[in-house]
C-alpha cells in the first residue's frame, strides 16, 4: 500500500521541527559549519529528506530566522494585550526578550547575530521570504523605538538620529547582558549563577532608563 501523503499540517510541523533543530546547531557551530547530513542524522532522517523541505542551507537559514521573529512577535502581541503603563510595558518587553533568548538561544542568535553573507540570488533564496524577514526586523526595531519614546517622553523631542542612537544603546546593552550569561564569558562574576535573576534584569533596565532620561534631557 502506498504511503499516504503528508497533510499540510504535518508538512508545517516537520518544517518547524527541522528549523528548531537547525537553530540549535547554527547557534553552537555557526551557519557556515552547519552540515545538512549531521542535521539530518540528529533528526532521524536523510539529508535528501531535508532538501524536500529546504532546497539549500541558505533557504533553511532565512526561513529559520523568519520563524524566530514570528515567535518573538507572539510574545510582543501577548504583552501589548496586557495594557500596561509605558514604563512597565518596557520592563516587560525587555524581560520577554531575555526570556526568549534563554528559551530559544538558537533563534535569538540568528535574529540578532546573523552570519555575514550576501543573499541576492533568487535561485538560492526566495526573495519574498527575504523581504518578509527584513520587514519583521524593521517592525521589531520600530516597536522598540515607540516603546522607548512612550516610557521616556523626552526622547520624542530628540532628532530621529538621536532617538535611534538611544535605542541602540538600550538594546545593545541588553544583548551584552544576554551574551555574557549565555557564553559564561565572565566566570568570576557569574560564579554560582545559571540564569539571569529577575532582580538583575530589573536593576539593569532601571539603570538603562535612568541613563536614557539623562541623555535625552541633556539635549535640551
Amino acid at each position: 500500500m502506498p504511503k499516504k501523503p503528508f497533510t499540510p499540517e504535518e508538512i508545517a510541523a516537520q518544517r518547524e521541527r527541522i528549523m528548531d533543530s537547525a537553530s540549535h546547531v547554527m547557534a553552537e557551530v555557526g551557519f557556515h559549519h552547519l552540515s545538512m547530513r549531521k542535521l539530518a542524522s540528529q533528526l532521524g532522517m536523510t539529508a535528501s529528506n531535508i532538501y524536500n523541505y529546504f532546497p539549500n542551507k541558505e533557504s533553511l537559514f532565512v526561513f529559520t530566522r523568519r520563524r524566530g521573529f514570528e515567535m518573538a512577535f507572539q510574545d510582543i502581541n501577548e504583552q501589548m494585550s496586557q495594557h500596561l503603563d509605558p514604563r512597565s510595558a518596557l520592563y516587560n518587553f525587555a524581560g520577554h526578550l531575555i526570556q526568549f533568548a534563554l528559551r530559544s538561544p538558537g533563534y535569538y542568535q540568528l535574529m540578532f547575530q546573523p552570519p555575514r553573507m550576501t543573499l541576492t540570488d533568487p535561485e538560492v533564496v526566495d526573495r519574498d521570504v527575504l523581504l518578509q524577514v527584513d520587514r519583521l526586523a524593521e517592525e521589531w526595531q520600530s516597536h522598540l523605538l515607540s516603546m522607548l519614546a512612550d516610557a521616556v517622553p523626552a526622547i520624542s523631542a530628540a532628532s530621529e538620529a538621536r532617538q535611534k542612537q538611544l535605542a541602540l544603546f538600550f538594546v545593545s546593552s541588553l544583548h551584552g547582558l544576554i551574551d555574557t550569561y549565555y557564553y559564561k564569558a565572565l566566570p568570576k562574576l557569574l560564579s554560582g549563577v545559571d540564569l539571569i535573576p529577575d532582580d538583575v534584569v530589573e536593576t539593569h533596565i532601571g539603570w538603562l532608563l535612568a541613563s536614557l532620561e539623562h541623555q535625552a534631557e541633556s539635549i535640551h
